[in-house]
């Protein structure tokens, strides 16, 4: 039996959300992933342009704006009548039910790395990659998911100096129950690297 066949057969049908400010590897990951589990892959930032779920675009941001209810819905379709295991790639996944996810995974990243990774992004102003890299000092998204989902389903990941491989590995880890949630003390990077790093990020 392949190693792909026995992760599948000890999961079962799960809902697993990745989920981190852009370019902490969501999408990446993501892909290896659902190879490993032999899942269903959702690229909600793809899926909504593909599909036209969205009201209009933001300039400012250079990003659609989403039609939230539609999403919601299309969402929770897919999810119900999948038999693989799901596996959501999003930026805001407070929308979701908690009902309907198993684990969410928050991918986080050095912010002096991210930055490094935003700026290669070509099509991205100033102002945005600088947006995302605060966003990320502040654990934004780490504090809107614990607002939204019960602890023991949030995971933490630093993916800083870590391949794909490894990432994967340690999903799979969690989702075998081999890591349990420790969210009492997420990733601080001003306790990491230092109050400096706003010095630099602070007004944009």
């Amino acid at each position: 039996m392949s190693a792909n066949k026995r992760v599948e057969r000890s999961i079962g049908k799960i809902v697993i959300v990745i989920t981190g400010t852009p370019g902490t590897g969501k999408t990446s990951v993501s892909r290896r992933l659902v190879e490993e589990i032999n899942g269903l892959h959702i690229d909600v930032s793809r899926y909504v342009i593909d599909n036209r779920i969205y009201t209009g675009y933001d300039e400012y941001r250079r990003s659609y704006i989403i039609d939230e209810e539609k999403l919601i819905e299309k969402l929770e379709s897919i999810i119900r009548e999948s038999n693989k295991p799901v596996v959501i790639d999003i930026h805001y996944p407070e929308i979701l039910d908690p009902n309907m996810v198993d684990y969410i995974i928050i991918l986080r990243t050095n912010p002096l790395e991210l930055e490094k990774r935003l700026s290669k992004r070509k099509d991205w102003p100033l102002h945005k990659i600088k947006e995302n890299v605060m966003a990320e000092i502040l654990g934004v998204v780490t504090s809107n998911v614990l607002e939204h989902y019960p602890e023991e389903k949030v995971y933490e990941i630093d993916t800083t100096n870590k391949n794909i491989e490894e990432i994967v590995r340690e999903i799979i880890a969690i989702i075998r129950g081999k890591r349990k949630s420790s969210m009492k003390k997420w990733i601080d990077w001003l306790e990491l690297i230092g109050p400096k790093i706003l010095d630099k990020h602070g007004e944009y």
